[in-house]
This record gives structure tokens, sequence and C-alpha cells, in this order.
């Protein structure tokens, strides 16, 4: 992806974002609701709104995203698994369209291999046979990993795959989704609100505020040591363990930027405490800062 923008009437959502997958590995897109996160994963699908005029590049194996890629070497996994399932087909039967839809597969291979994939996610034959309807939010789930990852593709999008699901089913349904990644090969785009999961699973994280990546590098480094300030804030935010009771999390004052009301400046300027007048003057461009790229005038361990 070079240069990727994403504009609509009322102002661009995405303005500018680069990066590279490599094959294999769990990249993650983090921030705040509004930063562009979902609308810049699905422009690698080519899911981007009808209304939006989009620029840049977004390539795979090396041209561009086509309708002829999906479900076959690209596949997403959204918020909502009662979404991505038919409420009127066995669980089973919809994945062996999907099968049968990018393959010459006979109906008999075909549901051989939707129930080896299901049976790959712990669901045995009973929730293969079962309608949607009659399946847990987290085996539905599951479901809908099977469905994304039944046909071996190359790239896999979750956006926020387990927003509806408790926090253990979120850890078992994220490590599930990891391992059937590193399985089969595919690299994974992990569109997520929740910090501590990208902390545990990704390898890459690019975090995203106003439409553009204000720190992108190691999931490592970043999050441990994160060096821009709006990182450092959402962070800061996050709720953790070994606190004093009655504790008062930091908040990140204010709210993001709606699509087009970005000045000149840093987008981010008006709710950080350290800009100053170069930073609501002169939007700051991605550099090399301590070992990652950081979109800052002033990130930590140089002098505003």
């Amino acid at each position: 992806m070079d240069g990727l923008r994403i504009g609509f009437p009322d102002g661009e959502a995405v303005r500018g974002v680069s990066f590279d997958l490599t094959a294999g590995e769990v990249f993650a897109l983090v921030g705040e609701s509004g930063a562009g996160k979902s609308l810049t994963a699905r422009a690698l699908l080519g899911m981007v709104p009808r209304v939006a005029t989009v620029r840049g590049k977004v390539l795979l194996d090396g041209g561009p995203v086509t309708p002829a890629h999906l479900g076959r070497r690209v596949a997403l996994i959204p918020q909502d698994a009662m979404s991505a399932l038919s409420p009127v087909h066995r669980v089973e039967d919809q994945l062996a369209f999907a099968v049968r839809s990018v393959s010459r597969a006979g109906r008999r291979e075909a549901l051989s291999a939707a129930r080896g994939a299901l049976a790959a996610v712990g669901l045995g034959p009973d929730a293969a046979g079962a309608y949607p309807h009659a399946l847990s939010g987290g085996m539905r789930q599951r479901a809908v990993i099977a469905l994304a990852l039944v046909n071996g593709p190359a790239l896999v999008v979750a956006d926020e795959p387990t927003t509806a699901l408790d926090p253990e089913r979120r850890e078992q349904v994220l490590t599930l989704l990891r391992e059937r990644c590193a399985a089969t090969g595919a690299t994974l785009l992990l569109v997520s609100h929740d910090l501590t999961a990208v902390r545990r699973d990704a390898d890459r994280v690019a975090v995203m505020y106003a439409g553009r990546i204000t720190e992108l590098g190691e999931a490592e480094p970043v999050l441990e040591r994160p060096v821009a300030p709006y990182t450092r804030g959402l962070l800061a935010s996050l709720p953790r363990t070994g606190l004093p009771r009655r504790t008062r999390l930091p908040v990140l004052a204010g709210a993001p930027p709606a699509p087009g009301a970005v000045g000149g400046g840093c987008g981010f300027a008006p709710r950080c405490p350290g800009a100053d007048d170069l930073c609501r003057r002169e939007e700051p461009v991605l550099r090399a800062v301590d070992g990652r790229a950081v979109a800052c005038h002033h990130p930590s361990g140089e002098a505003a």
C-alpha cells in the first residue's frame, strides 16, 4: 500500500497511508474510532464504498486487488459473525459453497473441505450441520474464521473480530485466529481497539490518527516504549493491574477531528499537551525515530 487516500464529499478519511505486509506476519492497525483503520483495511479487499474516491496504490501479488481475489487470495472476518453467515443455510453448506465458488470441486469434495476447516477451529459435526442461530457467539466467530480460511487466502483482514464477545472468549478466538493463520501461512491484518490483544498477538503495529499513521514499527517497542504523543496517550489510558484503588486513569482530552476538519498542521495538535506553533502550522511526515517511523515534530527524547 503506497500513498492511500480515500475521500468523501465531506473530506478525506484516509490521508496518505503507506505500509507493506510481510508473508505470515500479524500486522495490527490501532487507534480511536474514526481514525480510518477499517477503511484502510477494506481498501486491501477492494471493498471501499462506491461514493468514495480512492487514490494511491493497493497491490496484491504485484497487481491491483480485483473481485477475483476475494475469497481466494484475500478474505474478511467482520465484527459481527451473524452478518457474515446466512441464517437459512447450514454452516457446513456455506463453507462448501465458498469452496465451490473458487474451484471445480464437487459437492462431496467441497463438504469434506468445509468439515475439515470447521474441525480445525474446534467445531465438530453437530456444529457443522447446524444453522448459525443455534451456535453461541464464540462458535459463530470460529465458523467465520473457518469460512475465511477455507480457501487458503494469502491475506486475512480481521476487522474488530471479537467485538461482541466477552473477554475470555475474545482471547480464545484471537489465539485461534493467530494459530490458524500461522498454520496456513496467511498474513493477518488485525484492526482492533484492544491494545492488550495487539501487544500479545501482533508482530508489527501501525497507530492511526485522523486518517494517517502516526507511529509504525515492531509491536514490542511501539507499545512498550512509544515515542509519539498520541500513542503514549492511548497506552496511558488503558486499565491495568497493580494500580492503587481509586486511581484515576489519564484520558485524552477532546475528540478526533472529523474528515476534512484537519487544518494545515498536525491533526493531533489540538489535543496534544506538547504542541507548539510548528505543530499547529505544519503537518509532520513519517520519519525514522528510535527504530520505528513516527509522524511527530517532537517525539519523546527530542527537544521541543
